[in-house]
């Protein structure tokens, strides 16, 4: 991975968790001012809220490089687990035949920019054939398959062999 998609992806995490956390990040920042020392009133009020909110910055960057460097990695060697490297996507959706063709929100992306779904326990023996939905609107097909289904609509679908439960594929 280049230096440029690190940083890229850092500050992707980042973003994504201190939007997440926008509500604990202010009241975090309550209570680190709580926490400050009394001191006689200051001149400048306003430098002490840019403290307290460089301070509040600096907790969530640190929060954020942490939880970004100590994510777990995608489970992409279970065969009941589906992945798709794409870092710079927003959002991945599954659609398939299991799915009645509706997009299916992927967990992701890891650190490794690996977007990934567990297979529903439900799922019968059979051959489905599934693709991913990138950023709400690019059809991708699985590069991980070992078979594809080109479609009336000049698409490329992948293919997935579900064996009966005990049996190896």
């Amino acid at each position: 991975m280049h230096e440029h998609e690190w940083e890229s992806l850092v500050k992707e995490t980042l973003t994504r968790y201190a939007d997440a956390h926008r509500d604990r990040i202010a009241t975090l920042e309550y209570e680190i001012v709580e926490e400050l020392p009394e001191r006689r009133p200051n001149p400048h009020p306003r430098w002490g809220f840019a403290l307290a909110g460089a301070v509040a910055v600096a907790a969530i960057f640190v929060i954020g490089l942490w939880v970004g460097l100590h994510l777990s990695v995608a489970p992409c060697s279970d065969p009941d687990v589906l992945c798709l490297v794409y870092p710079h996507a927003q959002s991945v959706s599954v659609a398939a035949q299991f799915t009645l063709w509706e997009p299916v929100p992927m967990n992701g992306p890891d650190r490794s920019g690996v977007w990934w779904i567990r297979l529903p326990q439900e799922i019968k023996p059979g051959r489905y054939e599934y693709g991913f939905i990138v950023d709400g609107t690019r059809w991708v097909y699985d590069p991980r398959a070992t078979e594809f289904v080109h479609t009336f609509d000049d698409k490329i679908n992948s293919v997935l062999y579900i064996a009966p439960r005990g049996e190896q594929p």
